[in-house]
């Protein structure tokens, strides 16, 4: 299925990759290294810069580099034999601090079963060393250690959070600076960004040549050289070779499952379907809206958790076609008249037979490992209710087409503005656990109904709130039964710009009753906070309010800072440009100059040419006079010769003929 709501390659404009290279910039650089020599053929050329410009470089070797060799002794040497080269390597790409390199060494081969330890390697060594930049390989690699190393990655940036006042994790705050670059080593990816390193293959061929061990196997380097040549396909004709990376940022991690990350990155995850565990019956309420409940319904068919059943309650709406085949029990419940929200939630309860009830608009969307990741928490001992994260997801028309089409909606801002740890306290006074995120033990919402029907209700949601009956539950539920918090971001709760199909509307605080429908919830449960627990709720809200604000006074600081540096940057280049004018206007002058020179000498050439054209006309007339004047002597001589040999009497008669 193709992702209509997060097209892998929308953020670069489909498969172009860019068309000019770019600088990397960075103080301190961690690159995590599945092999020795992953650095060299991924991120070798880039690593020379940054040694060169001054950054300072640690690698986290994370496998022992032993598997190919068999086992015992023969393995320990050839592993050995790997790390020794990773010195002699690094130092060719001009990394020869203390920084150099950390080895993990865990089994080569096998990372993918030792995921905890490769995140808290990662942990530790990021907090560590302080690092600004971090390399990575791409999930797309062929090479399983690989695809494990980004694995790890995701699963210790995606579960990052805001801290409560006071406490803040020292990895969210390097994080949220943090800038990750995804490398290629042995498949292409779609990069973002292209770096020349042109300049720096001999050092990329003096690092190889250290691992010897591994180019006796195969020549990795001809490889590598290749794929960067290939890089070059985009880019002026003087780049010889260049580095293709994909920027991500924090927020890539926490709003985005690992498939959902992959597949951003243009790859397919892989996907371990699990089969055993409790029925889970999945309600989505739907009303005129096809697309976006075919969109919804795909997502669910794509979920790892397979033990489900889907329950579709059509809200009075044209029945809508549900899709032929499906790969999950699914049925529609149709509801004579649209009855609202609440009484369409409570026609699919009744209609669910799973031992665990989920909820899923058709407007929003779960990522492939929802449910199994809610599921998986659910197992534990006395958790009858949990809860993930939703990143929420905004959208906008780009072109005509249908919601989903190439034309039509294309998400332009992603947020994780709800995740908080369970407080029954707060609750209470705002809800900030999405409905789509929550995951529920049967037996515990039917509690809620009983005890709804006994007030007088109709059932475990209230009709009587067109909306809010999602918080008016959870705070019912949360008096009842505390709810599990998952930190992991598991499904969108989208929004579509102008659209006009959100329960609350565009701009929900505008709509008159907004307010109404909340002071009507907040007093139904006003009973629930003494004076004591209201204090503390709303001083945990106070603390929260001024965390923010003077995190946003540091981010105006910092922000401060880099604008000053910014501005000293410009003047420098202002000052140069200014340097460069000024020479540019002088060799315009000396060009001027020599072009007037250049004309006088061509002139003077000219005339040269023709002085020499006049005197070799009188040099041709001379020669003719001469030879004239040769022939009259040859005659002249002739008859002196012809006198010389006369006598006087024929001398006479000669010149007796003369005369006459």
């Amino acid at each position: 299925m193709t992702d209509a709501t997060d097209h892998p390659l929308e953020p670069y404009g489909g498969l172009i990759p860019p068309g000019e290279t770019a600088t990397v910039h960075a103080r301190r650089v961690l690159v995590v290294a599945p092999h020795h020599d992953d650095e060299v053929l991924g991120c070798g050329g880039l690593l020379a810069q940054l040694a060169a410009a001054g950054a300072r470089v640690r690698v986290l070797f994370l496998s022992d580099g032993a598997a190919g060799v068999g086992g015992g002794e023969a393995a320990r040497a050839y592993a050995a034999r790997r790390r020794e080269e990773s010195t002699s390597a690094l130092a060719a790409l001009g990394i020869e601090d203390e920084d150099g390199a950390s080895y993990l060494e865990l089994p080569d081969g096998a990372l993918a079963h030792h995921l905890e330890d490769l995140s808290a390697a990662l942990r530790d060594a990021l907090i560590d060393f302080g690092a600004d930049l971090l390399l990575v390989p791409s999930p797309l690699e062929a090479t399983a250690d690989h695809r494990a190393a980004f694995a790890a990655l995701h699963h210790l940036l995606g579960a990052l959070r805001p801290a409560a006042a006071g406490a803040e994790d020292p990895l969210a705050a390097l994080a949220r600076g943090l800038t990750v670059l995804v490398y290629e080593v042995n498949h292409p990816a779609y990069p973002d960004l292209l770096v020349d390193v042109s300049g720096r293959l001999d050092a990329i061929r003096a690092a190889m040549a250290c691992y010897a061990s591994q180019q006796e196997r195969h020549d990795y380097l001809a490889a590598g050289i290749g794929l960067r040549r290939f890089r070059t396909l985009s880019l002026p004709a003087g780049v010889e070779a260049a580095e293709g990376y994909r920027r991500l940022a924090l927020g890539d991690f926490t709003t985005r499952s690992p498939a959902q990350l992959i597949r951003h990155l243009g790859g397919l995850a892989e996907l371990l379907e699990v089969t055993s565990g409790p029925r889970v019956s999945v309600v989505v309420r739907t009303k005129d809206r096809p697309d976006f409940l075919r969109q919804a319904l795909e997502s669910l068919a794509e979920g790892t958790y397979r033990r489900v059943e889907v329950i579709v309650v059509n809200d009075g709406g044209r029945p809508p076609e549900l899709p032929e085949p499906y790969p999950l029990a699914l049925r529609r419940v149709d509801l004579p008249e649209n009855r609202g929200r609440a009484a369409a939630a409570n026609a699919g309860i009744g209609a669910a037979s799973g031992e665990w009830i989920a909820f899923l608009d058709d407007d929003d969307l779960a990522a492939p490992e929802h449910l199994a990741v809610l599921v998986d928490a659910a197992a534990g001992a006395g958790i009858r209710a949990v809860y993930s994260d939703a990143a929420v997801v905004t959208y906008e028309l780009t072109g005509a087409g249908a919601p989903g089409s190439p034309g039509g909606w294309r998400p332009v801002e992603r947020r994780l503005p709800y995740s908080r740890d369970f407080d029954p306290d707060l609750l209470v006074l705002d809800n900030y656990i999405p409905f789509n995120t929550v995951l529920l033990e049967r037996s515990l919402v039917d509690e809620l109904a009983e005890a709804a029907r006994g007030a007088g209700g109709q059932g475990a949601f209230d009709p009587n709130l067109p909306f809010f009956e999602d918080w008016d539950f959870l705070i019912r539920l949360a008096a009842r039964e505390p709810l599990h918090h998952v930190r992991r971001t598991t499904c969108e709760y989208r929004h579509f710009r102008g659209a006009g199909h959100h329960a609350l509307g565009e701009r929900p605080r505008e709509r008159p009753d907004f307010l109404e429908m909340k002071a009507r919830v907040l007093a139904r449960h006003a009973g629930l906070l003494g004076s004591d627990r209201l204090a503390r709720a709303v001083d945990t809200l106070r603390s929260e309010a001024v965390a923010l604000a003077e995190e946003a006074a540091r981010v105006r600081s910092g922000l401060g800072g880099e604008l000053d540096a910014f501005a000293g940057r410009h003047r420098e280049l202002e000052e140069r440009f200014h340097r460069a004018r000024g020479e540019a206007e002088a060799l315009r002058g000396e060009t001027e100059a020599l072009r007037d020179q250049a004309a006088d000498l061509q002139a003077e050439l000219e005339r040269l040419y023709r002085r020499e054209a006049e005197l070799q006309k009188v040099a041709d007339e001379q020669t003719e006079h001469v030879g004239r004047t040769y022939a009259e002597i040859e005659r002249l001589n002739g008859i002196l010769r012809q006198l010389g040999e006369s006598s006087l009497r024929g001398l006479f008669r000669w010149w007796r003929e003369q005369r006459r």
